[in-house]
């Protein structure tokens, strides 16, 4: 079959077997078909898909297929020729055992139990792994499936939605996490933090907006290190750029790398090289000491060696230390001493001038401070008077020994569960 994930599907085979098999037989036929819906009732309620939940299913499977149509309609070709042929007439196909389906629920008594799935209500009781766009898309192609009149009408409508998203796991997710094994690996429960939320640091997020909106727009964008004091809001301000408006449906994309995995990084850039979306590769709390060498596999990436980095990748790290590498007294003294000191000390730095833009968190005012706790608390629906929220928020922060959004937080949440407490 042209779409692997369809050959794949063992509720589509289940599904394949109920419709072969005698109109008399229909207890086989029942147990197929029941057996098929637990499986798609399951997607139905992980996406919050609702209405006919088989369209959507096979939707779904169409969407997460890595294909030529796809990348080719990913890339802004329009698609002709036997490609567009192959695709339409396996879609045909696949429309004419939903249609067949949908009469055998909706016609025969025997199978009125399955009626639900064809106008379906999920329980929205998990978090949703998918932008609100594209579960929305995803529900319309659907629907242009089982409505369609003739294959072009449906190998149109599944190369429209490939033009708009994009085509595999890129197309439905845009948070990554690299597995040595199983390769990039969706994050579908994401931070839901807005930069609007994160309260002070005013300069910091326009500077790190401005060079995510180049990029975004395609063009040339900067490498960017945001270090300073830990809690402040690095790490929250880069996830949150995916919740800023329209990035994901521009591309944006992100993956985040820990520093034992920069071996990997080469065969993350092929995976990426020709996809036409943006990805920021997120490195966050990025530190070496001395005996660490991972960071000369980073250099070389940002630099390119032979082979350059993708022009639709930019770095985003975030660190307590500016310079990166741990430096002490020593390395000054052993430079003195060295013909070539400052070659060694250079190296040292040199990592950290590899990003165009560097951007400092330091500690908030004491104003801000307060700001932050009194926004917290007013979000959690705490009722305290402003002075008596201050004082508390002052006397922790004097126990913490920092004026930052993570102690703001760390304090709202010990002060919620005491308020719960007192309310039981």
């Amino acid at each position: 079959m042209f779409f692997k994930t369809l050959s794949e599907s063992d509720p589509l085979n289940k599904i394949i077997r109920a419709v072969n098999l005698p109109q008399a037989n229909k207890v086989d036929r029942s147990e197929l078909l029941l057996s098929a819906s637990y499986d798609i009732i399951e997607e139905a309620e992980h996406y919050s898909f609702g209405g006919d939940i088989w369209a959507s299913y096979f939707a779904l499977r169409l969407a997460e297929d890595e294909n030529q149509l796809g990348l080719c309609c990913e890339l802004g070709a329009e698609p002709r020729g036997s490609i567009m042929e192959i695709a339409s007439k396996t879609l045909w196909d696949v429309r004419k055992i939903l249609i067949e389906t949908r009469v055998m629920i909706e016609t025969d008594p025997a199978f009125h139990n399955l009626s639900h799935t064809l106008d379906y209500t999920p329980s929205n009781t998990r978090p949703l792994p998918l932008h609100a766009d594209t579960r929305f898309d995803l529900s319309r192609l659907g629907k242009k499936i089982v409505d369609a009149s003739k294959p072009e009408e449906i190998g149109a409508a599944l190369a429209g939605f490939y033009r708009t998203h994009g085509s595999g796991a890129f197309a439905l997710h845009c948070a990554f996490r690299w597995d040595g094994t199983k390769g990039l690996l969706p994050v579908t429960d994401l931070d839901p933090i807005r930069l609007d939320s994160l309260i002070g640091y005013d300069t910091q997020k326009r500077e790190l907006l401005s060079n995510t909106e180049y990029f975004i727009g395609g063009a040339a964008a900067n490498n960017v290190l945001l270090f300073g004091d830990s809690g402040t809001g690095k790490s929250s301000s880069v996830r949150a750029l995916l919740n800023e408006p329209g990035y994901v449906g521009r591309g944006l994309r992100m993956i985040e790398l820990y520093k034992d995995q920069f071996r990997d990084i080469p065969q993350i850039l092929g995976a990426i090289r020709k996809r036409n979306y943006r990805f920021i590769l997120f490195m966050d709390d990025l530190s070496f000491e001395e005996f660490e060498i991972e960071y000369k596999y980073l250099k070389a990436v940002i630099e390119g060696g032979l082979e350059r980095k993708p022009e639709n990748t930019v770095i985003y790290a975030t660190s307590n230390r500016r310079n990166l590498i741990r430096e002490v007294w020593a390395d000054r003294k052993a430079a003195s001493d060295d013909v070539h000191g400052s070659d060694t000390m250079q190296e040292k730095l040199s990592l950290s001038d590899r990003f165009g833009v560097t951007i400092w968190y330091g500690p908030a005012a004491k104003s801000e401070y307060i700001d932050i706790v009194k926004s917290m608390a007013a979000e959690c629906g705490i009722e305290i008077s402003e002075d008596e929220l201050e004082r508390r928020a002052l006397r922790w922060e004097i126990e913490k020994g920092s004026f930052t959004g993570r102690t703001a937080r760390q304090f709202v949440q010990n002060l919620l569960v005491e308020f719960v407490k007192d309310s039981h």
